[in-house]
């Protein structure tokens, strides 16, 4: 039984083999119960956007089983979803796609693993902020979203992989921050009926580590994103207009914080326009689905109402104090 752990990383290259180590410890803690005798680990680096120095290849060629280094052109959320080609191509039992930056807790490996070896028929182990453990057979995690379970995040899925392989090649066709994860399941969902999945609370695995994002509009992609990957899961014209109508209304908060201005200019991908054509793209789908949400859109997507919640803040602060002078 083979577990494909793919660790994608960036300028947290450091973290990376650090995790690695950790990763390899806790799995050699595993092999020493008889039960697990039969499992092996390869442990793959990632690595997009960053040029390691030639010490810092060394130590990384040591560590880790296999090495890919991708250039600068290859950007973060591509990387991610590079982890279900290449289990496509190794074949592996099990793909865990692992944070450089999350904290493993220890016997994380024994809390996943042993959920497989006490249940054959588990499609997945998915962490919860919920703080459930339980199982069930999942069928719908677009929409409506399933608030609280880590489904779209990396680490946060481990894959039994027998009955999915059919499905890992939608990943890399969603690539834009975690959707990846919901395109692969979402598909094998509505083709096999369901999956069945264990959960269990995200503390016991691991701690979230703190991202590195310079700007909140570096999320822009993933808000957009998340129109055409929904409108497209749903099986009539009519369902895919209500969603996207739904989508927009209840966000109407954050579309001034996330738009974009897409102008090409030689690059299709590159930092300063990351996937900045997507928001044209769900544009065309908020259009489509109604002209009277369209215009609702362009009005809020012009009032930043997370400065005016700041500033809503403010004032109050000042109006305590002033009052509580008096």
């Amino acid at each position: 039984m083979k577990i494909l752990v793919y660790i994608p990383c960036h300028t947290d290259f450091q973290l990376a083999l650090d995790q690695a180590k950790k990763i390899k410890n806790d799995f050699n803690s595993l092999k020493t119960d008889s039960v697990y005798k039969e499992f092996l680990l390869e442990v793959v680096l990632s690595v997009n956007s960053y040029l390691p120095t030639a010490i810092e290849k060394e130590q990384a060629e040591l560590i880790f089983d296999n090495v890919i280094y991708n250039g600068i052109g290859y950007l973060a959320d591509i990387n991610i979803a590079n982890a279900f080609l290449f289990a496509l191509d190794k074949k592996p039992d099990f793909l865990w796609i692992f944070s450089a930056n999350d904290i493993l807790e220890p016997n994380a490996f024994r809390t996943v693993f042993k959920e497989f070896v006490n249940d054959d028929s588990l499609d997945l182990v998915v962490t919860n902020a919920l703080k459930l453990n339980e199982t069930f057979i999942e069928k719908q995690i677009i929409d409506p979203p399933r608030g609280g379970f880590c489904y779209g995040l990396i680490t946060g899925v481990v894959y039994k992989l027998d009955r999915l392989f059919p499905y890992l090649h939608n990943g890399p066709f969603m690539a834009w921050t975690g959707w990846s994860h919901l395109a692969v399941m979402q598909s094998a969902m509505d083709g096999l009926g369901g999956l069945k999945v264990k959960t269990i609370p995200f503390e016991i695995i691991y701690k979230e580590g703190e991202r590195n994002i310079d700007t909140i509009s570096k999320y822009g992609h993933s808000l957009y994103g998340m129109i055409i990957l929904g409108s497209i899961f749903k099986s009539s014209k009519r369902d895919s207009r209500k969603f996207v109508r739904k989508f927009v209304i209840k966000r109407f908060y954050f579309w001034h914080m996330y738009t974009r201005k897409w102008k090409y200019q030689g690059q299709l991908v590159s930092k300063d326009n990351y996937l900045g054509w997507n928001q044209g793209i769900a544009e065309s789908l908020i259009w489509e689905s109604s002209q009277f949400i369209y215009m609702f859109y362009k009005v809020v997507e012009i009032i930043p109402f997370r400065k005016i919640r700041k500033l809503q803040r403010t004032l109050f602060s000042i109006l305590r104090i002033r009052i509580g002078n008096i």
